[in-house]
C-alpha cells in the first residue's frame, strides 16, 4: 500500500475537499524538491522536508526512502536519492488514483 488511506483520513478528518487541497499542495512542493535533487545542493534538506510531508499524508514508503537518503553517507547518496525518486513516482501515481476516486 503506497498511500495509507486510513492515516490520511485521520489527519484530514475524512474531509475530501481538504484531502484534495493537501494533495495539491504536496504536488506543488514536488517541483521544488525535484529542483533541489537536480541541482545537487540542498537535497538533504529537501529530502528531510519531503519526509515530513509524506508522513503527514500517509506515504510511509516514501518517508522511509527519504529517511534512508537523509542519513546516507556521501558515497551512497546518489543511489539513495534514486530510491527516493522511485518512491516519489509511486507516491504520485497513488495520489492521482486517490484524487480520481475522490472526485
Amino acid at each position: 500500500m503506497i498511500l495509507d488511506r486510513a492515516h490520511f483520513d485521520m489527519m484530514t478528518g475524512g474531509d475530501r475537499a481538504l484531502q484534495l487541497e493537501v494533495l495539491g499542495l504536496f504536488r506543488g512542493q514536488v517541483e521544488a524538491w525535484s529542483a533541489a535533487f537536480a541541482m545537487g545542493q540542498g537535497w538533504r534538506d529537501a529530502v528531510h522536508t519531503m519526509k515530513g510531508s509524506a508522513r503527514g499524508i500517509g506515504l510511509h514508503a516514501l518517508a522511509e526512502a527519504c529517511e534512508i537518503a537523509e542519513r546516507a553517507p556521501d558515497a551512497e547518496a546518489a543511489a539513495a536519492l534514486e530510491r527516493v525518486r522511485e518512491a516519489l513516482e509511486e507516491a504520485l501515481r497513488a495520489l492521482e488514483q486517490f484524487a480520481a476516486e475522490a472526485a
